[in-house]
């Protein structure tokens, strides 16, 4: 049961009880003598009388409230044409900062012009306006070598808008912001328009700011938003020139700062009332749909009660602006005291006629009034029957007193049955017996207006218990004793029980859900609905930030190897079940990877289509798989190479024997040949450079990997060793920068893998950039505990926009034939994860810089040469 029917409920008792009083009362009185009447002239008289006054009264006050609105309406006019104008005086200043930006400066860019815009600030502090931009006046004997210019400076596609041969040209050739609008004004002769020449012309003749007409800007590409506008000039004329006369200023002109608008825009951004006013902008005196700049109501059949009119000169032009209050700033001005003042002289005239027919015709009243209480108890007990609510009248000793239909279907009683009783003892278990009765007695002690609110079990015929939510008003008569107790009430068992149901298996799917190991989000058009805890961990936020979001925002970065992420999420809308692998970069550290195997399956929930996504990170497991390939790789290597040393070995030792005989025979004998001498040592120092490469590739392979102690500068010597000769045959300077040799205790085998990486990385930049003379600078130093190896190429730098991703997996810039993108990413985890370290790269130019840190044991500082 709502407030107004109990409220009803309430005043409907109490009109019963006085309708019986009076009816008591009117028949108890002896009713004699003759009934007075009044004469037809007293009757005319007061009625005529009567009736001036109120409508006096009420016409004197409507326009004195009238005026007094209407001077509030006024006055926030006044606001808005001042902030109107005050702002249009702020543009044209904005404007003197361009052509001052201009004379300062020797020669403008359009670099220097956006950056100057960006300085200004426009959309904090010219809020509405399009833009700034110049326009260049251009002779038509320096058009072609104006566009020349301006095709040098970069600006391949520019040309003057529109076609044709004229007198001068004044073409747009900086505009910013360069959003897609403005781009349309860029190359626009606005001189070839009559309404902007007319501005510009008046511009130009007096050196002030110029408002045009209305146009229609060249900006207006959506054909469903097209505004009308208007642009400011400010002339630029040649520096150090007299520009006192109408002659120089034309002859000096250079060109104009200026500043389209478009008005619809333009009256948003600084039009504050419109809840208060609505408002029309002419262009001119003359209101006509031909001059209108913006009219903020659309037709509506409502007529203002307000209205204003002022007129703005800016720049030249007239702008008439209409002001016309809406509807809400009526309601709340619209008084209603004349009515009040109306309705009280029509209550005294009213009261007089009551009289007047209360004296005339009691007889007849007391029978109305005796037909008016038997409708009015027959309304009102038709009214509690037809609710749906228990409703029961208590008096001041909880006994029930009144009690509807719907009261007697829930406990199971008759009315017959149930009034009378105690309401506390029949129907309220024992248990909360005398906690319900003191808080019954507090609530009737604490008597007031408002329904109190609370819910306890009731006791019904059967013995079953059932819920009710009450609302409970106190009853008091007419000297404001209390009398009784109102009470309605809805039976709320069915309800609480499926709330409970709910809530139970609400946190049965919480349980189960964060049982599983495995990462779940639910989503619903790709927002973040509800997920499981290892989801939070896994993309390393709180549910705070996580929850509705979309879950392309929730990572830096989503990259599948087969087709986009998004693509996948379609398909599970469709009603496909997807399983793939992804690598996410999270948004709290862009730099680091998760390879994460996700499936996405689709359901349905109250008729919504939503996905779960199950998703468990693999990234410790890949970098395991791929260290047992690589070390299983390495460790047939090394028995193929091993094969390789033991079959070459032999026949290089009898080469090298052979060849020793022979130089000793040849430098004994008389006629020893000196070439033939040389020659025999040189094939012995190839035999010997060729199966100590032999050994360097065995030991390269070795399966096992104990850690080592080494010399850095041996290690890089035993890595250009083993591509010397790729080196030697792609012409690459290799150029060593090292002032100390630190000595290292780690994996030796691993490390000269990232740097024999690196070293081809750089030959491979060499060779797809075309570059004929590479260089590569290996840089050795140490640092506190730390060795620091740098390699320096210049291979022609990385792309910015591809840098962050270098070391992830299966990213590579080359072909697939000749690269798996996972080079630097087993570099990091080699550097990182084996050796202590990290490795970080940098691009500067044309060069790539790799620097590995690892730490050292010990240096030496006396290098050999």
């Amino acid at each position: 049961m709502t407030v107004a029917t109990l409220t009803f409920f309430n005043l409907s008792l109490i009109r019963l009880k006085r309708i019986y009083t009076r009816l008591r009362i009117v028949l108890n009185d002896k009713i004699a003598g003759n009934e007075f009447i009044l004469s037809h002239y007293f009757s005319f008289f007061s009625f005529f009388f009567s009736i001036l006054i109120i409508v006096s009264v009420w016409y004197f006050s409507e326009r004195y409230f009238f005026n007094q609105a209407q001077n509030k309406f006024e006055h926030y006019v006044n606001q808005e044409a001042s902030t109107l104008k005050n702002r249009l005086q702020e543009y044209e200043n904005t404007l003197h900062s361009g052509v001052g930006f201009f004379e300062a400066s020797d020669d403008v860019t359009r670099t220097d012009w956006y950056r100057f815009v960006k300085s200004i600030n426009l959309k904090r502090y010219c809020p509405g306006i399009q833009g700034m931009g110049y326009s260049m006046v251009i002779p038509p004997s320096k058009l072609d070598s104006t566009l020349d210019k301006i095709h040098r400076e970069g600006y391949a596609s520019f040309e003057i808008k529109p076609k044709g041969q004229r007198d001068l040209y004044t073409s747009i050739i900086y505009l910013e912001p360069l959003d897609q609008r403005n781009q349309a004004a860029i190359g626009y002769d606005m001189f070839s328009e009559p309404v902007r020449r007319e501005a510009m012309e008046r511009a130009r003749d007096t050196g002030k700011p110029a408002l045009s007409g209305k146009v229609t800007l060249v900006q207006e590409i959506d054909k469903k938003d097209i505004q009308a506008g208007v642009l400011m000039y400010l002339p630029y004329y040649a520096e150090d020139t007299n520009i006192n006369t109408l002659e120089n200023r034309r002859k000096e002109l250079l060109g104009y700062v200026y500043a389209p608008f478009r008005m619809g825009d333009f009256i948003k951004a600084n039009f504050s009332h419109d809840a208060i006013m609505n408002i029309e902008i002419y262009d001119g005196a003359k209101r006509d749909e031909n001059n209108l700049l913006y009219k903020s109501q659309k037709t509506s059949p409502y007529t203002s009660e307000h209205h204003a009119h002022r007129v703005i000169n800016v720049g030249g032009q007239a702008w008439h602006i209409y002001y016309s209050s809406t509807s809400d700033f009526d309601a709340r001005n619209n008084s209603l005291y004349p009515i009040l003042f109306a309705m009280l002289g029509l209550i005294m005239y009213l009261f007089m006629a009551l009289i007047i027919v209360e004296l005339l015709k009691k007889r007849l009243l007391l029978k109305r009034s005796t037909e008016n209480l038997r409708n009015e108890k027959n309304k009102a007990h038709g009214y509690l029957d037809i609710v749906e609510v228990m409703v029961l009248v208590l008096d001041i000793h909880f006994k029930i007193q009144l009690i509807n239909r719907r009261g007697c279907e829930i406990i199971g009683y008759s009315a017959e049955e149930a009034i009378g009783k105690n309401f506390f003892d029949l129907f309220i278990p024992q248990r909360i017996h005398e906690q319900l009765r003191n808080i019954t007695l507090h609530m009737i002690q604490n008597a007031n207006d408002r329904f109190e609110y609370n819910e306890n079990p009731i006791r019904t015929k059967s013995g079953e218990e059932r819920l009710i939510a009450w609302r409970n008003r106190v009853l008091k008569d007419e000297s404001g004793k209390i009398i009784g107790l109102l009470s309605s009430g809805e039976d709320i068992t069915e309800i609480r029980r499926a709330q409970e149901q709910l809530q139970e298996s609400e946190e049965f799917y919480r349980t189960v859900v964060g049982a599983i190991e495995e990462s779940i989000v639910i989503l619903h058009n790709n927002i973040v609905v509800d997920c499981n805890d290892l989801a939070l961990r896994l993309f390393d936020m709180s549910r705070e930030t996580f929850i509705d979001e979309s879950i392309f925002d929730t990572v830096y970065e989503i990259e599948c190897k087969d087709d986009l992420f998004e693509n996948y999420l379609l398909a599970a809308v469709n009603g496909e079940f997807i399983s793939k692998r992804c690598t996410f970069r999270l948004r709290t550290d862009p730099n680091r990877i998760k390879i994460v195997e996700c499936s996405f399956s689709p359901f349905t929930l109250n008729g919504e289509n939503r996905i779960v996504m199950i998703s468990r990170d693999i990234t410790q497991k890949v970098e395991e798989e791929k260290f047992l390939a690589l070390h299983a790789r390495q460790a047939q290597m090394g028995e193929m190479i091993s094969m390789i040393a033991h079959q070459w070995r032999q026949p290089l030792a009898i080469i090298n024997a052979i060849t020793t005989q022979m130089r000793l025979k040849a430098m004994i004998s008389e006629t020893a040949d000196n070439d033939f001498v040389d020659n025999l040592v040189k094939i012995e120092q190839q035999s010997a450079h060729l199966s100590q490469t032999i050994s360097d590739y065995r030991d390269f392979f070795r399966p096992d990997k104990p850690k080592e102690r080494f010399y850095v500068l041996s290690l890089i010597k035993n890595a250009l060793n083993l591509i010397d000769h790729t080196l030697k045959n792609h012409s690459i300077y290799i150029d060593m920068e090292q002032s100390c040799n630190p000595v290292l205790y780690t994996y030796r085998n691993e490390l000269l893998q990232v740097i024999l990486v690196l070293l081809k990385n750089a030959m491979d930049a060499f060779m797809d950039n075309g570059i004929m003379r590479g260089e590569i600078v290996i840089h050795v130093l140490q640092k506190d505990n730390s060795c620091i190896i740098s390699i320096r190429d210049n291979g022609g730098g990385i792309p910015k926009e591809i840098f962050y991703k270098l070391f992830s997996p299966y990213f590579t810039t080359k072909n697939e034939t000749y690269g798996t993108g996972l080079g630097l990413y087993m570099s990091r985890i080699i550097i990182e994860d084996h050796c202590d370290g990290h490795i970080e790269a940098a691009s500067i130019e044309k060069t790539t810089t790799f620097t590995i840190t690892i730490p050292c044991e010990g240096i030496q500082c006396n290098l050999e040469k």
